[in-house]
């Protein structure tokens, strides 16, 4: 999930504020992620798969090349647009802070410093938007208990995602129980499957390959745990929504920008 993740890379592109009623319109994809925090918000958003219902003080979080439809007869707003390297999903996410005071100050400060656009003031956003990041890390962090059935399996898989040969057979094993069992636990406690979650890691890795520069593609398969590169290019576009040569092409130009 965006919000559990403790290292994003990104670039700040725009801060801007809406007030908008009665507002019923669709978003096509857009080539840079969202974050916005709702001041006041009754709006319905929806996906080809999936339908959100916004509500006051709600933070959420609009990946990039994301077709929806947003309906609400209020719906008052800060929206940051960036762009991240490091994170990927196909899927809107959001959250209501326990504590929602405290993102609705640094919003609010972002805000004002973007559009005063004082000596350094894109140094100073970014900063805040880090406080953001880490904020709204806090509030959605759930430690994993050591003492948890499948720690030393997930410890495990975190250590050895980049294999290829890896099974969730042999991510099982560390726990001591059968391959049937680790996939509900697990999926019970990460909301997915085991072998999803390693694509995503696997991804997620080769996207942090791709914007270092250095290594071609087929390398780039590779060091993420693909020995089949035409196999990496389909779980890749799966995952961006683009092949990764188009990835490497939208990156290379978001990049000129800043």
């Amino acid at each position: 999930m965006f919000f559990e993740n403790d290292l994003l890379s990104f670039n700040l592109i725009d801060v801007l504020e809406l007030k908008q009623h009665n507002v019923n319109m669709f978003n096509s994809g857009r080539n840079f992620n969202a974050l916005s925090f709702r001041f006041r918000s009754d709006a319905v958003l929806m996906t080809k798969t999936q339908k959100h219902c916004m509500k006051d003080n709600c933070v959420s979080y609009f990946p990039a090349r994301l077709d929806y439809t947003r309906a609400a007869t209020v719906d008052e707003m800060i929206i940051i647009h960036f762009d991240t390297i490091n994170y990927s999903t196909k899927n809107i996410e959001y959250f209501i802070p326990d504590n929602p005071t405290v993102l609705s100050k640094h919003f609010r400060e972002i805000f004002d410093v973007w559009n005063k656009k004082e000596l350094g003031y894109k140094f100073k956003c970014s900063a805040i938007l880090c406080e953001i990041f880490a904020e709204c890390y806090t509030q959605n962090y759930v430690s994993k208990p050591q003492n948890s059935k499948i720690y030393n399996s997930v410890d495990y898989l975190l250590k050895n995602y980049k294999k290829s040969d890896l099974s969730v057979k042999e991510i099982a094993d560390r726990s001591f129980m059968s391959e049937v069992y680790f996939r509900k636990l697990f999926k019970k406690e990460y909301g997915i499957s085991p072998q999803k979650y390693i694509i995503n890691l696997r991804i997620q890795n080769a996207v942090g390959l791709i914007s270092a520069g250095y290594y071609s593609l087929k390398e780039i398969a590779y060091m993420s745990g693909y020995n089949d590169y035409k196999y990496f290019s389909v779980e890749f576009k799966k995952n961006m929504g683009v092949s990764p040569s188009e990835y490497i092409y939208d990156y290379a130009h978001r990049s000129a920008d800043f």
